[in-house]
């Protein structure tokens, strides 16, 4: 059992301990890590100003860019990810990212509020090395909200990355990723505020049997406005992200879905055998919900 959550904040390991279970990842990153660039617009995964990108690895051993909202997501589920924000883009010299240089090209900034959250969306498309057409483009973007710019000239600068070489993973992060990928269980936090994320269904049985007052805890795209909306104190938290059994997906006669499978990640093998569900699956939440929200 571990009594911390560790994450890579871009390359840098942090090692966190005495985390609040309900602590979102955007008042850490604005508060501890104090990288504020990641704006809270709505406070509740609607405006995506606090898009970060979340890397965690895959079934197959590689890693999956997770577009979410930092502002409803709970800085415990980041364990054993990359976290990337738009601090982490440019280099150490100042030198803008491609991603940077196209929105200032296409003019698709005015108050900048929103550009951050922007540019990680974007981000999440060249770092997947994804090929969209206008239509793939504007979904991946469909949950960022701009005010005042106009979407045409931050449309054409995700256009410009689309066109774009597929980044080249650096294979160290995968590495240093993989050798975090253990069956401990995890209970962190402090006497009173405690987070737990149990290993395997067997540990969260025990310890949704031992909290009967607990909250389980999935993708956080409901919980996370328990908190940020109706300002409840939850306590403890019981994460279902590292209980494996219900991260499977099973495409033979029948398709079996675990209960912590992503939208995201259901959709895509769904709509192979449904392709008229695809439209509808294009309407519920954006990228960044069905990124983060479980199915089951």
């Amino acid at each position: 059992m571990r009594d911390h959550i560790r994450l890579l904040l871009g390359t840098e390991e942090r090692v966190l301990r005495s985390i609040d279970p309900t602590q979102t990842v955007m008042r850490w990153l604005r508060e501890e890590a104090f990288r504020r660039g990641t704006k809270e617009g709505c406070a509740e995964g609607d405006c995506g100003a606090c898009t970060v990108v979340i890397g965690r690895l895959s079934s197959s051993g590689e890693i999956r860019y997770q577009p979410v909202n930092s502002c409803i997501q709970f800085v415990g589920t980041l364990d054993g990810c990359q976290l990337l924000t738009v601090e982490d883009l440019a280099d150490a010299d100042g030198t803008l990212h491609p991603i940077q240089t196209a929105i200032v090209d296409q003019h698709g900034s005015q108050c900048g509020f929103c550009t951050p959250g922007f540019i990680m969306s974007m981000a999440a498309i060249w770092l997947n090395g994804e090929v969209l057409d206008r239509q793939g483009i504007e979904d991946a973007l469909a949950g960022n909200l701009c005010r005042c710019t106009g979407y045409g000239p931050i449309i054409a600068a995700a256009e410009t990355i689309a066109a774009m070489p597929k980044h080249a993973p650096d294979p160290s992060i995968k590495a240093r990723l993989a050798a975090w990928n253990d069956d401990d269980d995890i209970v962190a936090g402090s006497a009173n505020r405690l987070f737990h994320a149990p290993a395997s269904l067997e540990s969260l049985a025990q310890i949704a049997n031992d909290n009967p007052s607990g909250t389980i805890l999935a993708g956080s795209t409901d919980v996370g406005l328990w908190v940020t909306k109706q300002n409840r104190k939850l306590n403890p938290v019981i994460w279902l992200g590292r209980v494996g059994a219900l991260q499977q997906i099973i495409d033979g006669d029948l398709i079996e879905i675990g209960a912590g499978v992503d939208y995201e990640r259901a959709v895509a093998v769904i709509t192979q055998h449904y392709p008229a569900a695809a439209e509808m699956f294009r309407r519920l939440g954006s990228r960044q919900i069905r990124e983060a929200g479980t199915i089951g």
